[in-house]
């Protein structure tokens, strides 16, 4: 495994690229969001009961997206269907961890697709939510989503972390690695699509 990495890295891995700067960056941006939309909420218990429907859609959103965008060479789609397949080959389930930092290469969103988060995706679904939503619920929608980005990143960090790392002691945590080591066996393409929480595994019978 050590060898096929070493020649996956060389490969795939542009040269100049850091993860250090990965990290650094989408953290920047992600708190960064966080911090802006959080002080401009007018906080109050509708607006927390529409955190959580943002949450429930982008958990629902990621599910399906992970399930039958990442998992099929759709027409169109095909360069998200190699990216998420260098995901799988270079973690599987017996080697889980990565080595070094520049691994996240293969494991975080790629900062082009953190920044089509921020810039169009977040805005657009904000702008069509105007068209629906009361004024004063549109921030919590936005905070939501944007608490949803920065959960599914550090989970899955953490669901590559070794099985002996103190996070593993954190509730759920355990749990989820191991259901997420599942879904990086030979069972990937039927099981645990759900990476954060597994609702919709359960609902439709694909939590193993």
């Amino acid at each position: 495994m050590e060898r096929y990495r070493k020649a996956f890295r060389k490969k795939v891995i542009p040269q100049y690229y850091s993860g250090k700067f990965h990290v650094v960056f989408f953290s920047m941006i992600q708190l960064s969001v966080i911090l802006i939309i959080g002080t401009k909420c007018e906080w109050k218990i509708d607006s927390l009961l529409m955190v959580l429907l943002a949450l429930g859609y982008a958990s629902t959103f990621t599910y399906f997206l992970h399930r039958f965008l990442l998992h099929r060479k759709l027409p169109g789609f095909g360069w998200a269907f190699k990216m998420h397949h260098w995901h799988h080959t270079f973690y599987q389930s017996h080697s889980m961890e990565y080595d070094h930092l520049d691994d996240v290469y293969m494991l975080l969103m790629p900062p082009w697709i953190q920044i089509f988060y921020f810039v169009i995706y977040l805005p657009g679904l904000v702008f069509m939510a105007e068209i629906f939503l009361p004024q004063n619920l549109i921030l919590p929608f936005a905070f939501g989503l944007t608490l949803w980005y920065g959960i599914y990143e550090l989970v899955h960090w953490i669901e590559h972390l070794p099985a002996t790392h103190w996070s593993m002691k954190l509730p759920f945590m355990n749990s989820a690695r191991q259901g997420h080591a599942i879904h990086h066996s030979k069972l990937k393409d039927v099981a645990n699509f759900g990476i954060v929480e597994p609702s919709w595994d359960y609902i439709f019978k694909t939590k193993f």
